[in-house]
């Protein structure tokens, strides 16, 4: 029997569960199923084309930095290994799960390989997996040949050390005479030694006891994941120019179409006067028998559109209202083209034609409140659409915390080639329904709520004033995955983020009931300066595909009412809205479907609650 077994596992699912370095749950089948905990050795895998490596690779860093940032200063541990000084595309390999049916597949190894017989309780250390499968039974005469068990608890420390290696030696008679106390102890029961079952961590010198291997804190993921619609070229309009994000916000708020983005993402914008000049004598002299004053407003229409210049105003504008750090703005800017690109998708249905399908399905759901219930729960817009292309990827690991603490590493993910760095991405092509918020009503609440001043807020009959004060107090840096955004830093993110979130968790559930699907096979894509928030299918068999255009238009109304009722109560209250404001019993979702790891989450701000110790009142979102 080999000691390496292939495993065949949905992509999705390697992705965030079956990665090199995790302990697994590990079925053997032949002419009895045998269930062990193995270890992931390795991946078969190739590169994965077609998407905008160099903007995930940029992501990537990204975020391994923030992790860094998070550490002013560190002991001998520092915060991040294995990823070097920068990820590039020279460094680093994109890779995702071979489909070919001779390698595809996990390498796993059974792990730990240390058993005990179950009816003496005499432990065996064995060397490898070849060493296990000829001594399988107890040599204890007593015992019959009674067959061994697996030890299922491992090593493993903050720092990222992890090790399966018992040590039930005797320092006076070795193994030979070594069993299991039943507990956390080896006792040789030559001489009565008790020998604590525990290791000392050779890199941060932890004193180390055993934990369950299957315990989810041996191995935290750390993944993202990004809508694959910016290609390099849009990437470099953004973070190349010096004008690219103030383009991108002008034809957000409506100062420029679609046509003239598209001409300066193609073109750029031009500004050197003596190329500008030299565009308007050529245009001029062209134009001059026609007349001296057609001929030079002629030569500054030509002027201005070849070089740009006529968007030279709104530019200097936006950089006297715009006022968030660069990179806040690159984010920012990318959302947005995001957000825009996935409206613009060959496979799109609004509301309107929800309205008109529900209709010809004759369904229980009443289309003529579609509009209305949009409406009244603060959603400006909502449409389904389909070929959404999608990339996940994995890029580290911790190990017993999710977030940074004193000695706490992230982990680079083991290096399939010397030198060259992994990132483990899948792509997928899905469905889901776009939901953008009521800019307005949201500012109405936080004034409500005085969580925003009166002169802090923005002129609520302009919708650009309004959609500049989302880019100004939106700052995308504060949002990490594994940590909660911080109140004092942001009022504004901290409490639009945790609303829209919350929404976004309560739709999922919702979806999952209304539709029925599972609700491990939605997962949400947040736009918090839009805000909007993407519910879309992650199932890469694609058996659920349709489910959400149907539960969009046959039932739109059933899903947000659920959403709202299931909002009201949790079989956890009163502790869980007094306390938590979220659990699992009425907010949190599978960790892969969410964007932010169940963290920043509160249901008081979406229907509203009376604290009992201040008497402070809340006032929710969808409060009536």
């Amino acid at each position: 029997m080999s000691s390496k077994r292939q495993m065949k596992r949905g992509k999705n699912q390697s992705l965030y569960k079956y990665l090199p370095e995790t302990w697994i749950d590990f079925s053997v089948r032949g002419k009895e199923r045998k269930q062990y905990i193995a270890k992931v050795v390795r991946w078969n895998s190739e590169k994965l084309d077609e998407i905008n490596v160099k903007r995930l690779i940029r992501t990537v860093n990204e975020l391994v930095r923030s992790f860094e940032n998070q550490c002013q200063t560190h002991g001998a541990i520092k915060p991040t290994v294995g990823f070097g000084t920068e990820l590039t595309k020279d460094n680093c390999y994109v890779l995702t799960p071979k489909a070919s049916d001779e390698e595809r597949g996990i390498v796993a190894q059974i792990s730990p390989l240390t058993f005990y017989c179950k009816s003496c309780h005499k432990v065996y250390q064995f060397s490898s997996e070849e060493e296990y499968q000829k001594h399988k039974y107890c040599t204890n005469p007593e015992c019959h040949q009674s067959e061994l068990a697996q030890f299922r608890q491992i090593y493993f420390c903050k720092c990222g050390y992890a090790t399966d290696r018992h040590n039930p030696r005797c320092p006076e008679h070795g193994y030979q005479y070594v069993k299991w106390d039943g507990n956390y102890n080896f006792i040789c029961y030559r001489c009565n030694k008790t020998i604590p079952m525990q290791v000392k961590c050779p890199i941060c010198g932890e004193i180390l006891r055993p934990k369950v291997a299957l315990d989810p804190a041996q191995f935290f993921v750390f993944s993202l994941s990004l809508i694959d619609l910016i290609d390099e070229k849009l990437e470099n309009f953004i973070s190349e120019t010096s004008y690219g994000t103030y383009i991108t916000f002008a034809y957000w708020l409506e100062l420029i179409n679609k046509e003239e983005l598209d001409e300066i993402i193609r073109n750029g914008i031009v500004s050197d006067p003596d190329i500008y000049q030299k565009e308007y004598d050529r245009m001029y002299k062209e134009m001059l028998p026609l007349g001296a004053t057609v001929a030079a407003q002629a030569a500054k229409i030509a002027a201005d559109k070849i070089c740009g210049n006529r968007f030279n105003d709104i530019v200097n504008d936006l950089r006297t209202k715009v006022f968030s750090t660069k990179s806040d703005m690159s984010s920012m800017a990318e959302r947005i083209l995001e957000y825009e690109m996935v409206t613009r998708l060959d496979d799109v249905s609004d509301l309107d034609s929800a309205i008109n399908v529900a209709r010809l399905l004759n369904t229980n759901a009443n289309p003529k409140q579609y509009a209305q219930i949009a409406k009244r729960f603060g959603i400006n817009s909502a449409r389904v659409c389909d070929r959404i292309p999608f990339v996940s990827c994995s890029y580290g690991y911790t190990r017993v915390e999710t977030e940074w603490k004193e000695g706490v590493q992230l982990h680079a993910l083991k290096e399939e080639e010397h030198g060259r760095k992994n990132i483990y991405a899948t792509k997928l092509n899905t469905e889901g329904v776009l939901f953008e918020f009521d800019r307005k009503k949201i500012i109405q609440w936080l004034l409500i709520n005085e969580f925003i001043s009166a002169d802090a807020a923005p002129n609520l009959d302009s919708e650009e004033e309004i959609k500049i004060w989302f880019l100004n107090n939106i700052k995308p840096h504060l949002i990490r995955s594994f940590t909660t955004i911080d109140e004092a830093e942001s009022l504004e993110t901290y409490y639009i983020y945790r609303l829209i979130h919350s929404l976004s968790h309560l739709l999922i559930r919702a979806a999952a009931d209304i539709g029925g699907l599972g609700k491990d096979s939605l997962a949400e894509y947040i736009f918090p300066g839009i805000p909007a928030v993407l519910i879309y299918c992650q199932n890469s068999q694609g058996f659920n595909l349709g489910s959400l255009f149907n539960t969009f238009e046959a039932y739109f109304d059933k899903w947000i009412n659920k959403a709202y009722a299931s909002a009201q109560r949790c079989i956890f209250d009163p502790i869980c809205i007094e306390r938590q404001k979220a659990c699992t019993g009425c907010l949190f979702v599978n960790e892969v479907s969410c964007q932010h790891f169940n963290k920043d989450l509160d249901r008081a701000l979406v229907i509203g609650h009376v604290d009992r110790k201040t008497q402070r009142k809340t006032t929710g979102f969808w409060e009536e």
